[in-house]
């Protein structure tokens, strides 16, 4: 392994020409649509206030709303209501039909709810077999859904947005799979394949940093030895992938991610080299306190 090459876009600032779902990666970050009109704003802030107070049947009815702004809010009033305890809330049906939605926004958004935490610090888990009685169902704060394992149909949904065609569903894709370790058997191999191929010198997987960095961050938390290959690899990629990488290794033990580490000491990158530092521990470097 070497020491990365310096990257263009540090000095120039300037960003990857990767498409994200046809539009530029700022896209990413702004609204290329039209902003949604009056009576659209109005339909999504119905949805948002029904998650807050706790009022199903108006959150229920806006999931099947024509604007895909008011499907997401909708979904995610479902899943505040579930994880405040609800025993209405989102259904395991409702959740694999957001995971399906044409619109990315509303992709993202049913991501966020299959692998987030309740309130109690649980995981949102959907048994195909319907509501479990054990797994804490009758604990405070969680909804009739939190159980032992993902069905296996929101497996598969899942592994779908892990090739997702939008840039930004994929990134959210990785993070959950991250937050999922019962599935890691299922996701591991997507999640490599994202972050990239470990031989040659230039970095592979996806055409997006930001999703190679998504994918690097999710083997690191899911900790499978499948995927120590593609997060030393990271350490050939761009900075913040790289920075990732490096904090990623913390799952893996051996001589090869001690000799990474060492390396990375050297990376061009401060932050790469600090994060290497501290995961060595004090006294790796010569450097001044």
């Amino acid at each position: 392994m070497t020491v990365a090459e310096p990257d263009p876009h540090e000095a120039t600032g300037q960003v990857d020409d990767a498409t994200t779902g046809g539009a530029p990666p700022v896209g990413r970050h702004v609204h290329p649509d039209p902003a949604p009109d009056t009576d659209v704003s109005t339909r999504r802030r119905r949805a948002i206030l029904a998650g807050h107070r706790g009022d199903i049947r108006p959150a229920r009815d806006l999931l099947a709303d024509p604007a895909a702004p008011v499907r997401a809010a909708a979904l995610g009033a479902l899943d505040r209501i579930a994880r405040s305890g609800g025993i209405d809330g989102l259904t395991p049906d409702e959740l694999a039909t957001g995971l399906a939605d044409p619109e990315p926004a509303v992709r993202r958004r049913a991501l966020e709810a299959l692998a987030g935490p309740d309130q109690s610090g649980e995981t949102l888990l959907v048994d195909e077999a319907g509501p479990s009685d054990t797994a804490g169902s009758d604990r405070p704060g969680t909804g009739r859904f939190y159980t032992d394992r993902l069905s296996t149909v929101l497996t598969e949904l899942l592994l779908a947005r892990l090739v997702d065609t939008d840039h930004s569903v994929m990134e959210v894709a990785c993070w959950a799979a991250g937050e999922l370790p019962e599935v890691a058997e299922a996701t591991v191999d997507a999640l490599t394949a994202v972050a990239g191929p470990v031989d040659g010198p230039e970095p592979g997987g996806h055409e997006d940093a930001l999703c190679r960095e998504a994918a690097v961050a999710a083997l690191g938390a899911l900790g499978h030895e499948r995927g120590r290959a593609a997060v030393l690899g990271g350490l050939r990629d761009r900075p913040a992938v790289r920075r990732r990488a490096v904090l990623a290794l913390a799952a893996f033990e051996g001589a090869d991610v001690e000799a990474a580490l060492e390396l990375a000491l050297e990376d061009r990158d401060w932050q790469v080299r600090q994060a290497a530092e501290d995961m060595l521990g004090p006294g790796t470097t010569d450097d001044l306190p």
